[in-house]
């Protein structure tokens, strides 16, 4: 099988995992055997799997133009090929040829002969067409659902801005112990109001100087917000419930915190271990494979600080994980929305008087975020909203909490601070 074809066939089982069998992008590609492909190659694999998913809305739109009629469910293979030849003839710009002829190829190799001259058919009509065609919305690749939230909670204006940063690929943020401004003219980056240094170096993040010596962790600049609102920790004593991978365990720890991790995964807090080794904070965190509902007190006492990154739908983070269009539903978020309540309720009572407390979310979602938060507010009087620093009222929503959005070029994150009443 020549190299082209089989970075074509590569992409074809993962988009048919991830679309039909509902199974996670970073599941399939951890599973995916790529070390037979070059590593341009494996770096395509990657490209046009996120250009089809990002775009599968726009596509089918697209591929409507040139179908007499839908194909039928069980040719759903076909569709995806057809899927492919688009992304790479539109939005890729790759040669119309090499696109055709790799697409004619995989329709054989998967034994669907009869349906050759079809996908030779429409993707060289389109191919002499596509100075013509009017890309549809970006919106269009929302699921319904999601964008009548979206509409609800942001206005029309916003959805769409929304919808079309969301086709972006998102930038790599990194997390320093100090002296942000130095690692930014380092790697030709710059340093954001989350003093986070974004850069656009890609791969190979393991050989940059200062990941060795553990000067800096890889963390999105909208995540590193949350362990950013407490107003002091130095001493204290915080609990980081749902904390692995660690990137805001290391930020508490940095502010002079000791911190027990708690998370539901065992292979994940061995990530989150490793993390804080490398960056020699082992000694003031302290790990527990736990359920965040069935965390006990320490014995010598409640938390003077409390960390909440909550599970959630994660639709802030599509910029990363477009297979979330096709996974989550509205059910899935009313789901999560009573296991937040818990979470949240539980984590309060373990909470010293005149503690803190900040409840996060990476999603988009009232239902997840504010509604939340005024359900335990109704049901806890001594818990009060506390004003986060001056240095992020930009990303701050009429009720004082962070609810960054993707077309700030940041993931769409929520955050509360929130205070316990002497």
């Amino acid at each position: 099988m020549d190299k082209a074809l089989e970075s074509r066939l590569t992409v074809f089982r993962i988009l048919r995992e991830i679309i039909y069998e509902r199974k996670t992008s970073d599941d399939v590609f951890s599973r995916m055997k790529l070390d037979c492909l070059s590593e341009p190659d494996k770096q395509f694999v990657r490209l046009l799997v996120m250009t089809v998913l990002r775009h599968y809305g726009q596509i089918g739109r697209i591929l409507s133009l040139f179908l007499s009629k839908p194909l039928p469910k069980k040719r759903q293979d076909i569709g995806l090929v057809l899927s492919m030849g688009i992304a790479q003839i539109i939005f890729l710009k790759t040669p119309s040829h090499a696109a055709v002829d790799t697409s004619v190829k995989l329709v054989r190799f998967l034994k669907q002969e009869s349906f050759t001259r079809l996908v030779n058919g429409v993707l060289r009509q389109l191919d002499r067409q596509k100075c013509q065609i009017n890309i549809p919305s970006p919106i269009c690749n929302v699921p319904d659902w999601l964008r009548l939230s979206w509409e609800k909670s942001y206005g029309l204006e916003q959805t769409n801005a929304i919808a079309e940063y969301l086709l972006k690929t998102p930038a790599l943020d990194i997390t320093v112990k100090e002296q942000p401004e130095k690692w930014a003219d380092l790697w030709n980056g710059y340093v954001l109001p989350t003093y986070s240094v974004r850069t656009d170096f890609e791969g190979g993040i393991t050989q940059r100087s200062g990941f060795n010596t553990g000067e800096w962790w890889v963390q999105e600049a909208a995540a590193s917000i949350p362990a950013q609102l407490f107003p002091y920790l130095k001493g204290q004593r915080v609990a980081d419930i749902c904390s692995a991978p660690g990137g805001k365990t290391a930020q508490l720890v940095s502010r002079g915190a000791f911190v027990d991790a708690y998370d539901i995964s065992e292979y994940r807090l061995k990530r989150l271990w490793e993390n804080m080794k490398r960056l020699h904070f082992e000694d003031r965190v302290r790990i527990c494979c736990c359920d965040g509902l069935k965390i006990t007190p320490p014995t010598d006492g409640l938390y003077d600080a409390i960390l909440l990154d909550a599970p959630c739908s994660a639709t802030g983070t599509i910029r990363r994980h477009p297979d979330l269009l096709f996974h989550r539903t509205y059910d899935d978020v009313m789901r999560l929305s009573l296991l937040q309540c818990q979470l949240l309720q539980h984590a309060f009572t373990l909470l010293k008087a005149d503690g803190y407390l900040v409840y996060a979310t990476c999603s988009l979602q009232a239902e997840e975020n504010e509604h939340v938060v005024q359900k335990i507010l109704e049901k806890n009087p001594n818990m009060e909203r506390a004003c986060v620093p001056d240095r992020f009222k930009e990303y701050c929503n009429d009720l004082g909490a962070i609810q960054t959005i993707p077309n700030m070029d940041l993931d769409g994150f929520y955050a509360v601070l929130l205070h316990k009443k002497g």
